[in-house]
Formats: C-alpha cells, sequence, structure tokens
C-alpha cells in the first residue's frame, strides 16, 4: 500500500500495469513459467529477449476493495470506527512501440463509485540472473473524481526491475529503485486549489521534495504555501514551510534520530510563524520503537511454488497455481507515516496461450502517527489514522483487443508484468 509523497493515503484499486501472456503447459513442482531459458553465458552481444507468445491482448480484472479505518483526535480521545467499500474493473490492454521497441501498457481502472484512473508505463525486456527482468522505464497516470484530477510521472533513471522470470521456487528479488517524480492536484469549484509537488527518491527510501500550493477561489490568496522536504536515514530530516501571502516568516523543522525513545522535532524561525516554534519530544513511533530501519522503503518478491489458490480466488479457488508474494513497507519520518501490505499473487492459464494472474489478494495496513509535523494532528506519537484493508482482483478472462491485432502490429509479441501501485485516494486536500 502506497501513498505520495503528499502524504495522501491510499485506497487500493488496481494492482497492475501489465499482464502477461505464455503458453505451453506448467512444469509442476518447479513454480517456474514456461517458456522461459536461460540468457547465454557469453560476452558477445545478444539479441531483445522476446516474450513467449503473441499479442494484443485485454483482460479485465473485476475488483472488490474493503477497508476499516480508524481515528485519534488527540492522545486520550475515544478512536472513531468507519467502513469503507470500493468495487470496479481493472481493464490492462497492451501494445509495442515500433519506434523504441519499448512496450507501451494501458491500465484502466474505472470504479463503480464514480472515478476514473488510467495509467500507462513504458517498458523493456533485458536478459538477467539467468532469466530475463521486466524493467520500468517510466510510467504516467491520471486520476479523475469529479472536479478533482490528480496527474503524475516517475521516471527511472537506472530502470526499476519488477518482475524477474523463471519463477522457481525459492526465488527473490528487490523491485525498489531510484525515481524521479511530481505530483499535479486541481480541484475546482467552492473549494478549489491547485497543489503541485516535485521529488526525487532514492532506492532506500531518502528523499528531497517541494511543493507549492495555493487557494483557487478568487478571493485571498492567504492560504498559498510552499515548502521542502529532505529525508535521511543517517542524519536530521528537514521540513520548511513558506506562508509568505499570509504575513509569516519561514517555519524550519528539525526531525532528529531517535534516542532514549524520543524523537526531538525543533521547529525554527523568526516569528511570526505559522506553527509554534520549539522543541517536543515526540514518543518512538517508528516500527518496534527503536532507530530508523535500515531503509525506509522496501518492496521484496519471492516465489512460493506451486500451490493451491485460496477459497477467496473466486472461480480459480482449488486450482493449481504458481504463486509469488510481495512485502511492502514505507516510513516517512517528516509527514508521520507507515505504510505495509502484503501481495499474493497466483497465476493460471487464463484462456488459449494466456497464463498469468488469475488472482491477487493484497492486504494492507496504512498508519498515521502524530509526529510534530506542521501538518500533523500534534506531537503525542501514537496513531490519528489506521485503515486496514483488503482488495482481491480476480481475472475474467483474456480476449483479443480489436485494436491491437496482430496484422496491425506486424505479428510481435507483447509482454508485460505487474510493476507498481496506483490506487484510487481518499483525498485530503491541502496537505
Amino acid at each position: 500500500m502506497v501513498r505520495n509523497k503528499l502524504g495522501l493515503p491510499l485506497v487500493t484499486v488496481g494492482l497492475l500495469t501489465g499482464i502477461a501472456a505464455c503458453s505451453g503447459s506448467q512444469s509442476a513442482g518447479t513454480g517456474a513459467l514456461p517458456g522461459f531459458a536461460p540468457a547465454p553465458d557469453r560476452l558477445a552481444p545478444q539479441p531483445p529477449p522476446t516474450p513467449p507468445v503473441s499479442a494484443p491482448v485485454e483482460i479485465p480484472y473485476p475488483y472488490a476493495n474493503t477497508w476499516t479505518t480508524t481515528t485519534w483526535t488527540g492522545p486520550t480521545a475515544k478512536p472513531v470506527t468507519t467502513k469503507g467499500r470500493d468495487d470496479g474493473t481493472t481493464t490492462v490492454k497492451f501494445a509495442l512501440d515500433h519506434k523504441t521497441g519499448k512496450y507501451d501498457v494501458l491500465e484502466i481502472i474505472k470504479s463503480r463509485t464514480g472515478y476514473t484512473e488510467v495509467l500507462n508505463s513504458a517498458i523493456g525486456f533485458l536478459y538477467h540472473d539467468g532469466g530475463i527482468a521486466q524493467i520500468i522505464l517510466s510510467d504516467n497516470y491520471s486520476y479523475v473524481d469529479g472536479p478533482f484530477v490528480e496527474t503524475g510521472m516517475d521516471t527511472y533513471p537506472s530502470g526499476e526491475n519488477s518482475f524477474d522470470f523463471p519463477l522457481h521456487s525459492g526465488r527473490r528479488w528487490s523491485a525498489a529503485a531510484a525515481h524521479v517524480s511530481y505530483v499535479n492536484q486541481h480541484e475546482s469549484g467552492s473549494n478549489a486549489f491547485s497543489e503541485n509537488t516535485a521529488y526525487t527518491e532514492a532506492a532506500d527510501g531518502t528523499y528531497k521534495s517541494q511543493t507549492s500550493f495555493s487557494e483557487l477561489n478568487g478571493q485571498k490568496n492567504q492560504d498559498n504555501y510552499a515548502s521542502t522536504t529532505s529525508v535521511s536515514l543517517k542524519d536530521a530530516s528537514l521540513y520548511t514551510l513558506s506562508e509568505r501571502a499570509a504575513g509569516y516568516n519561514k517555519l524550519t523543522q528539525t526531525f532528529e534520530l531517535p534516542t532514549a525513545n524520543h524523537i526531538e522535532v525543533v521547529s525554527t524561525g523568526k516569528k511570526p510563524l505559522p506553527f509554534k516554534p520549539g522543541k517536543v519530544e515526540v514518543p518512538d513511533w517508528y516500527p518496534g520503537h527503536g532507530p530508523l530501519p535500515s531503509t525506509l522503503y522496501s518492496d521484496n518478491y519471492s516465489v512460493i511454488g506451486m500451490t493451491k489458490a485460496p477459497a477467496s480466488c473466486g472461480k480459480w479457488a482449488g486450482k493449481a497455481s504458481s504463486e509469488v508474494v510481495e512485502d511492502f513497507a514505507n516510513l516517512d519520518p517528516v509527514q508521520g507515516f507507515y505504510d505495509t501490505y502484503r501481495a499474493e499473487y497466483y497465476l493460471n492459464k487464463l484462456a488459449k496461450g494466456q497464463y498469468w494472474f488469475s488472482c491477487i489478494i493484497e492486504k494492507y495496513t496504512n498508519d498515521t502517527y502524530a509526529d510534530g509535523w506542521a501538518m500533523s494532528a500534534g506531537d503525542w506519537g501514537r496513531l490519528t489514522s489506521q485503515q486496514i484493508g483488503t482488495e482481491i482482483l480476480l481475472a475474467r478472462g483474456a480476449e483479443r483487443d480489436a485494436q491491437m491485432l496482430p496484422q496491425a502490429m506486424g505479428g510481435v509479441p507483447s509482454l508485460a508484468f505487474p510493476s507498481r501501485l496506483f490506487h484510487a485516494r481518499q483525498l485530503v486536500s491541502g496537505t
């Protein structure tokens, strides 16, 4: 479960940016997909890896996402719990860009609650570790929910290795990668605003970002602000907030590394400031209540091997499947959130010549803490909100896409693998 660097909590509705197609029979007991041979062990130039079957193909994934959200308004406040649900369909289409040799993967998420999200990814395939790997080069998305529109883009200077094949039991890899991104948000109407954020993030989750925000109600622009964030693993993390239009001087907040079960947060600047200056000792809220973990961001995959799909996989339940598990964690020492999830992928034959995800189950937890940040609810070092949920996606089948017929694509094979999580948003404007 992820959220962007604006700190918006995300509710999962889509776990796919691509669907792969494989032909042949599954080799029982190995957990490996058919059709993948190790790359030749030689130094001479190699031809580009070729996916095992032709496409285009379109695969719809009806999904159901249910969650429970608990909030606290203060250290002694009684919790308030609400439940939520989202249903819809994620449809994936893919094609080959003949000019670049890269694959374009289009994911369209339509929710019954009314929002629509579109994600487009550029990917390539390279020999890697005795097989092939899907390398994500960039992706962009748009999210529309009534008057609210969000757009964004990620680029990966060194690529993001999101899935490795063949799927031998016990195989492991990481999808964590450095990336450069932006997120733009705009809402029209009575609560009109515009917010823009750009950030550069390392594979370990440390990052630098800058944000600008403006009210667009045609009246006083006193809510305009600009901020910067610098998150570190080895040194203090920094946050600055400038609200000159409202008559304030720049605020600087320093988030020290934890010592003696506390995190020292210091707010400084020349008065008047938009936030009370001084020092607070925030109770250590990091995982395990100890030092920062070795990385702030992790995205680890492991191949379980052949198993039977569980009952929650609907029509796919009980079928022999290849299982892959993804464990994700993301901690932000400034914005005060800790998000985790575990996703279980089950692979089956979906149609003739189409062997890929039949069922995906993601169980996620999104925690937000009162960590002393100027935009947070306080500094008592405990939860202000916790969202726990489960999303299940079930493949309906695999269909040829009439707009991407082989004759229009030169009969070139097309293949795409899962890469990132882009989710519907429970919107918190102005943070």
